[in-house]
């Protein structure tokens, strides 16, 4: 025993060597990253962007779970792939770097440490609150004794003064920990914080000192390079700032500067744009900060506890942004329920804030009645909105005798696409408008059904469908939703023109319900499609049971006198709502118009085939999502149509998922 402890401590020295006491970039991406994907980084993901940063010449980088060993299993948040499977993937890929894990006493135990030295990882920063670091100790002489270089992570720092906070780092140092890492976890540090934590450390011990900076007030990189300029050997990142509320220091931006400096010119920032353009950006789905994020930072209010105060404001009607700002008069390390409340009373008895006045305008709507003209605002309009909310713009123009001509006063956003609409009674025009909308908008939605040629267009997209089709099935999945998501067995009287009742009947009948010969009077809904029609009127309203729900499929199948009737009863009467449906419809065709103009193709890389868009692969073929712009493998073909059962080794699937990374770094550096 005595032996292996000596062995143990000189594989502990081993690694602090391999550990430069020279500036370095620890990258949290795969780790405090994770908190942005819910935790969803996978095994693979790890694999490929570890040897991404390693291959960018980043010496340390820390992976698994956001919470640190053993947060899955704690109940913290499910995770992709197991602790184990990250550790691996991670030290097999990482070259010369070194990889590491991040540890929480109370979420982790010292198996999952364990577990993580067997897994071949070479260091561990063991997190605690700063005013608790005696709970770290067990743990740092255990990582110690295991050959793992250990940090100790004093989250929350600022919570106490810098001369406390000197000596609670004296007192980790005692327990034999090699790294000390001020944490500003709630982003309100400024420069001249970090400056006085660092100074305040240097003078109570002699450990290296590193600095873990929050975005929340935009200072993390500010706060960064004051930690540099003061003294610190290791400074922590994320690609693309990603990390836990407003995000961590911008590794790519970090290392920019310090290149600008003269430091870090090892380090390949070409590279690590193009793996933070090509898997990174992807995966950041909001821009811009949050203003409850910015207030966190200003108050010193760690984001753990905001679901408690969100859910505390609600109950006493107060501003969540007060109510941090109050918490932590209170207490910068802990928001527990009765501090929460104490002050949100206190908050309670505080005069009101003074509310925004608005002064607006008058609302700026085209008064343009002819076509073109108001085609054309609305037409800009969808422009504007689609590109603001980065979505595909789509005019849906419909030739029918239902409608009178008009263009929509509205363009929706709600479904996944900027939506407008112009109802055309007759084609006149038809060539006239599209050309004044030809570059403006996306897609046009048109019905090749009607009786006019389409004309050409040369910068916008037409997509055809049959309008009737759409709106019978927009009037049936609408229906289904009131009756409780199901209409089997339901018994639905459907009434109209036959160009919407078959279809309607179709797809009800499909779904089993009872359409046959059933009477007004048996009926539990009406489902009426008559255009601009009405035909449920007094005389029908006589036959109907107070409980049926009235469905007016056709804007205008229901008389106002039978509308008053049945206001009067108290009977629920539902209008189609086509926009759920029109823009799925809308969607579907930009996709599959994508899928076999764009996704399909067959390809050789790196010496196996492969197939991608629905051709039906040759046996033994990789299948892949896009054959220009591939994102994952989706199996081996089996020649039929088919996909063969997974086998793991299969090693044309390895070389494939490699040409894939190949050209997502390839295209981002075309983006």
């Amino acid at each position: 025993w005595s032996y292996l402890r000596f062995r143990l401590s000189c594989l502990s020295c081993y690694y602090n060597c391999m550990i430069s006491k020279e500036l370095q970039i620890l990258d949290t991406t795969l780790r405090d990253g994770s908190y942005v994907i819910d935790f969803q980084f996978t095994a693979e993901d790890t694999a490929l962007i570890v040897s991404c940063l390693a291959h960018a010449g980043i010496p340390l980088i820390e992976v698994a779970h956001g919470l640190g060993l053993g947060a899955a299993k704690a109940g913290k948040g499910l995770q992709a792939a197991t602790d184990e499977a990250y550790l691996h993937a991670a030290v097999q890929s990482a070259g010369k770097s070194k990889v590491g894990a991040f540890f929480i006493p109370g979420i982790g135990t010292e198996d999952d440490i364990r577990i993580a030295a067997d897994c071949g990882i070479h260091f561990i920063r063991i997190g605690t609150n700063v005013n608790e670091v005696d709970q770290s100790e067990s743990y740092i002489k255990l990582a110690k004794s295991l050959g793992l270089t250990v940090f100790s992570n004093l989250m929350k720092s600022y919570a106490v003064p810098p001369e406390d906070f000197a000596g609670y780092v004296k007192q980790t140092e005692d327990y034999g920990t090699d790294y000390l890492c001020i944490v500003d976890s709630a982003g309100g540090m400024l420069p001249e914080d970090v400056r006085n934590y660092m100074e305040a450390a240097q003078s109570q011990a002699q450990l290296p000192l590193c600095f873990h900076g929050h975005n929340n007030l935009s200072m993390a990189v500010a706060n960064s390079l004051q930690a540099v300029d003061s003294g610190a050997v290791i400074v922590d990142a994320s690609l693309q700032g990603m990390g836990r509320s407003e995000g961590n220091t911008i590794t790519e931006v970090l290392i920019s500067i310090l290149q600008k400096r003269g430091l870090m010119l090892d380090i390949d920032v070409h590279a690590l744009l193009d793996v933070s353009e090509a898997f990174i950006r992807p995966l950041l789905k909001t821009s811009g900060y949050s203003g409850l994020g910015i207030v966190s930072g200003k108050a010193k209010f760690h984001s753990s506890f905001l679901n408690l105060v969100l859910e505390v404001s609600r109950s006493h009607h107060l501003d969540p942004r007060d109510l941090i700002l109050k918490v932590t008069e209170h207490d910068q390390v802990n928001a527990s329920r009765e501090t929460v409340e104490i002050a949100a009373i206190e908050l309670s008895q505080a005069p009101p804030r003074t509310q925004i006045r608005f002064n607006l305008p008058a609302p700026n709507s085209s008064n343009d009645t002819d076509l073109i003209p108001a085609t054309l605002h609305r037409a800009r309009e969808l422009k504007e909105k689609s590109h603001k909310q980065t979505l595909p713009s789509v005019l849906n123009i419909v030739v029918s005798p239902y409608e009178d001509t008009h263009v929509s006063p509205y363009v929706e956003t709600a479904y996944g696409c900027a939506l407008s609409n112009i109802m055309l009674d007759n084609p006149e025009r038809l060539d006239e408008l599209l050309q004044s909308v030809d570059g403006i908008v996306d897609y046009v939605l048109l019905d090749p059904g009607a009786p006019y040629a389409i004309p050409e267009m040369t910068h916008t997209t037409p997509l055809l469908y049959s309008d009737h089709a759409m709106w019978a099935r927009a009037a049936v999945i609408h229906l289904t939703q009131l009756l409780g998501g199901s209409v089997t067995n339901k018994m639905i009287s459907v009434l109209g023109v036959n160009a919407l009742t078959e279809p309607a009947l179709h797809l009800l009948n499909f779904a089993k319900a009872l359409t046959q010969d059933i009477s007004l009077q048996n009926a539990q809904a009406i489902l009426a499609l008559s255009p601009r029609k009405p035909i449920i009127g007094i005389d029908e309203m006589a036959h109907i049971p107070h409980t049926a729900l009235l469905y007016d499929g056709g804007m205008g199948s229901i008389s106002e006198d039978a509308m008053a009737m049945a206001a009067q009863r108290q009977q629920r009467v539902v209008r189609i709502d086509m926009r759920p449906t029109l823009a799925a419809t809308a969607l579907e065709l930009i996709h599959t118009r994508q899928l076999v103009h764009e996704s399909m193709g067959r390809d050789t890389w790196n010496g196996i085939g492969v197939v991608a868009g629905g051709l039906i692969g040759a046996k033994g073929e990789v299948i892949v999502d896009h054959i220009s712009r591939p994102t994952r493998v989706i199996g081996v073909a089996d020649g039929k149509g088919g996909i063969m059962p997974s086998d793991q080794s299969n090693g044309s699937i390895l070389l494939v998922q490699q040409a894939i990374a190949k050209r997502q770094l390839e295209a981002s550096r075309k983006a």
